[in-house]
């Protein structure tokens, strides 16, 4: 029969640090919510349009209208709930025809990293819609302080004898930059992360108590709970099992002093387990089973009955950009490269603000190291219980990853590691379990610090060193005084640059109270428009209701001539609005500049050639 030691318990000391360490993981997720604009986090806008209409409508979404309608609603019920003590908008965010995705532009006026345009609606104090937006962010970041306290539960039922790796793990996974900026957004990556550990963490404490469901009893409620926060929770079932079984299935051998009698004689006896304890395995697999599958079966049942399948497969299918092409090994270069990248930390909306160049290789570097010591751990200085429990946590790994591999397979937009959340506990353990194999047990302790202060390190320099000054103003422009002047209310087109890339220059004679937009155009001779931009100026980095008077902004422009545009001479023209109102009626030097049939001022003449 296996026999379990006893787990040491936690010293007043250690309950401290973790308490600390997690309540400092509270703050820095709620730091990130604070500093991240509303919406500047991936697919967040999606997700708070789901929150809005539960709290709005008071029923789930059918069809593809609601993009993240495919997801299950706890999450989002939940969120909506939370926000409902604010009033849940959407209005509020509004698009920014400039975000720029890509390699930082040589300009940085030129492009802007958000996907909305900020104004003053968003400033504290909070009200009304920007509100219900930051609670739910708060309830988000509660989801994923509670994941990080299920991680720390999960690594001590993994391993009872090393308390240290708990709390190192613990550590290592509050600062870590990409797992607190999830938390802080609005995203249900927080909740599959939360059950999907809580789920592992019940499965192995059931196992290390020799299959007593008493040492889990949540583990249903974990299983269920993950199906209605994410699908994706699904892959972590069969580990769960496969803990249950080897917790409650009891094998028999020889006797010890017969192996010492007769080591060679005859057919070696295999392992069997016994009937009781295959019947014991039977009860608690439906104890936990049968009740997370009750739970989560309202859900499919509405799937069955709306789209036919009880994942809902077509209407996730009409939500996502779908491959067109066969993978390849470039694929999966890609993917991989994603998942490391973004386990780290990518921030923004599409994951387009990264960490300079060389943290990842530092943290590249330590990844081989911590992926060594793990192989060596596994050999030489785990016993074979513990070597067990690291098989049980890197199946979980495995199966999230396949789970998301295969995903891979039909959509786009696979390569973040917030995909493989359900897991995130196992995967830190891992990672910690991999550069602890390296330190002496006599500095074990002195590891786990190193541990915890450069993962606080690096949480603190992507929140203050990239996060906040990819989000923050631009610099104030240097104004080049021209004679001529165009006022249009708040606002005062001081001076201009004509050529293939126009710049305006305006000032705020005043702090404006309203959110203006310019409109560029270039019109050829005989009246056929060129192009048209309209924009807040500056792209959109900063909006007008936050200047102050007598700032100056450059508001650059990048022209794609089309190919019928030839030669000939193009006029430049320019107006500005409110946003969702009409333009303004402009002035020159003091006389009115333009008609109401045509409100716009010129500028001057293009020559192309």
């Amino acid at each position: 029969m296996t026999q379990t030691r006893p787990a040491t318990r936690a010293t007043a000391a250690q309950r401290l640090i973790v308490a600390v360490l997690l309540l400092a993981h509270l703050g820095l997720t709620v730091a990130y919510s604070v500093v991240v604009p509303l919406g500047e986090a991936p697919d967040e806008a999606d997700h708070w349009a789901y929150v809005v209409h539960l709290a709005r409508e008071r029923r789930l979404p059918v069809g593809p209208a609601i993009t993240q309608s495919k997801h299950p609603p706890f999450y989002y019920a939940t969120a909506a709930l939370v926000a409902s003590a604010a009033e849940p908008r959407f209005d509020f965010l509004r698009a920014n025809p400039d975000v720029f995705v890509g390699p930082p532009p040589a300009d940085p006026r030129a492009g802007s990293p958000n996907f909305f345009i900020h104004t003053a609606l968003e400033d504290w104090p909070w009200r009304d819609g920007p509100l219900a937006f930051h609670l739910a962010r708060l309830w988000s970041a509660l989801l994923n302080t509670l994941a990080l306290a299920a991680s720390y539960g999960l690594l001590r039922s993994a391993f009872p004898r090393r308390p240290g790796l708990a709390l190192a793990t613990l550590g290592f996974l509050a600062f870590l930059p990409e797992f607190a900026f999830i938390g802080g957004s609005v995203s249900n990556d927080n909740a599959a992360a939360l059950f999907g550990t809580l789920a592992l963490w019940g499965g192995l404490a059931i196992w290390q108590a020799g299959g007593r469901f008493r040492a889990g009893w949540w583990t249903p409620f974990a299983l269920g709970l993950g199906l209605l926060a994410k699908v994706s929770t699904a892959a972590l079932w069969p580990i769960v099992g496969l803990a249950l079984a080897l917790g409650t299935l009891r094998f028999v051998l020889p006797a010890p002093e017969e192996r010492a009698v007769r080591p060679l004689a005859g057919k070696p006896r295999r392992w069997r387990f016994t009937i009781s304890s295959a019947a014991r395995l039977l009860a608690v697999g439906i104890v936990v089973f049968v009740p997370a599958l009750l739970i989560a079966a309202p859900w499919f049942w509405r799937n069955w009955r709306l789209y036919g399948d009880p994942l809902g497969w077509e209407l996730a299918r009409g939500t996502v950009d779908l491959r067109s092409a066969p993978w390849g090994w470039g694929d999966t270069a890609w993917l991989l490269r994603g998942w490391f990248i973004s386990f780290w930390g990518k921030f923004g909306g599409a994951g387009h603000i990264p960490m300079a160049g060389w943290v990842y290789l530092v943290l590249a570097g330590l990844t081989i190291v911590a992926v060594i010591g793990l192989l060596r751990a596994g050999i030489r200085q785990v016993s074979g219980r513990e070597r067990a429990a690291v098989a049980l946590l890197a199946l979980a790994v495995a199966a999230t990853v396949i789970g998301v591999w295969s995903y891979s397979l039909v959509a786009l937009g696979t390569d973040q590691a917030r995909l493989l959340y359900p897991a995130i506990g196992s995967l830190a353990g891992l990672f910690v379990l991999g550069l602890s194999a390296w330190a002496p047990q006599r500095r074990i302790r002195l590891a786990t610090a190193a541990v915890v202060v450069s993962s606080l390190a690096l949480g603190l320099y992507a929140l203050l060193g990239v996060v906040r000054p990819a989000f923050a103003p631009p610099a104030a422009a240097a104004l080049v005084e021209q004679p001529e002047r165009v006022t249009f209310g708040d606002l005062v087109l001081a001076a201009w640059d004509l050529n293939d890339a126009p710049s305006l220059y305006w000032i705020a004679t005043t702090q404006p109270a309203r959110d203006w937009r310019s409109v560029l155009r270039i019109v050829r001779e005989d009246g056929a428009l060129v192009g048209e931009w309209k924009r807040s100026p500056g792209a959109g980095r900063w909006s007008t209701d936050h200047w102050p008077a007598g700032c100056v902004m450059r508001d650059p422009y990048a022209v794609s001539w089309p190919d019928w545009a030839g030669p000939g001479r193009y006029r430049v023209e320019v107006g500005l609005y409110p946003f969702g109102e009409d333009l303004v009626a402009p002035f020159r030097n003091g006389a009115q500049a333009a008609t109401p049939e045509h409100p716009y001022v010129l500028l001057g003449w293009l020559e192309r050639k």
